[in-house]
């Protein structure tokens, strides 16, 4: 019965150092923030006076310290986040022309310099070739493949 008593209170114990020293922890971690907001402000006080100066010269030139006075875009993206490229819708039949021109005269051609030429997108070149079945002559697989034109 005294090992039951006694493990309870091992227990115990442990649990207020645990507590103590989490605190202790956070203290220690708001004190190492406390210094670092104390040194970035600081460095701004060092520069303040650089930066009123170059603010005014650029100023002069009809600048601001952001950068030339632009007209703003209808949709800014937010910050961190890249705008979605989109490819021109082409049809079949563009296509069609398109590849002739490029493999013209017997020429094959990989999937990636198709897609730069013509301006594809691979599922929209993988749907052309299942609705064009007959138009392409292709060659190898995976990595290896070409396209030739057929006939």
């Amino acid at each position: 019965m005294k090992a039951k008593t006694t493990q309870a209170d091992i227990l115990k114990q442990f649990a207020a150092l645990e507590k103590k020293a989490s605190k202790q922890v956070l203290k220690a971690k708001a004190v190492i923030e406390k210094k670092i907001a104390k040194e970035v402000s600081a460095i701004h006080k060092k520069y303040a006076k650089e930066l009123k100066q170059v603010d005014s010269m650029l100023a002069r030139f009809g600048l601001s310290s952001n950068g030339p006075k632009a007209p703003k875009a209808a949709k800014a993206a937010p910050a961190g986040k890249r705008t979605r490229r989109s490819l021109p819708k082409l049809s079949d039949e563009e296509i069609k022309a398109q590849l002739s021109k490029i493999l013209s005269g017997g020429k094959k051609v990989s999937s990636a310099v198709i897609f730069k030429e013509v301006g594809l997108a691979r599922p929209r070149f993988s749907a052309f070739l299942k609705a064009n079945g007959g138009f392409l002559h292709i060659e190898g697989n995976k990595r290896s493949t070409t396209y030739s034109l057929k006939g």
